[in-house]
Parts: C-alpha cells; structure tokens; sequence
C-alpha cells in the first residue's frame, strides 16, 4: 500500500470500524492498529505480542494517536 492510499483521519472522534490508527512513538509513526468502533481497537502491543482490544481513548493512546486512515469507504 502506497503512503498516499486513503483518507487521512485526523480526529480520533472521526473515526470509523476498520480504519487504521496509526500512533507517533519517539517522533515516529510506530505502532498500527485498527479501529473497531465504540473506542475501541485492536492491535499487537509488542512484536509477537498477544493481540488485544484496548481502549483508544485511554491517556496513552490519545498523547500518541498521529491519525486514522480510512482505505474503504
């Protein structure tokens, strides 16, 4: 997938079930999930970690959301 394929999200509250969330870590674009609807999102907290359904509201996760990116609409 090319950067420029789909819509950038820019507000978390604009986002819907199955976009991208992608998260700025260190003043990079670092972790990946995708958004599930209702705040919630799933993702690989580490390599070879568990998958898990996290909170994206959570202190965390809103400090470090970049922006969603819708590819379907």
């Amino acid at each position: 997938m090319a950067r420029q394929d789909g819509r950038k999200v820019r507000q978390m509250d604009d986002l819907v079930s199955g976009d991208l969330v992608f998260f700025d870590i260190g003043g990079r674009i670092s972790h990946v999930g995708v958004y599930v609807g209702k705040g919630r999102f799933v993702h690989a907290p580490n390599s070879g970690g568990t998958v898990r359904l996290d909170d994206i509201d959570g202190p965390y996760w809103r400090e470090h959301f970049a922006y969603g990116k819708r590819l379907l609409d």
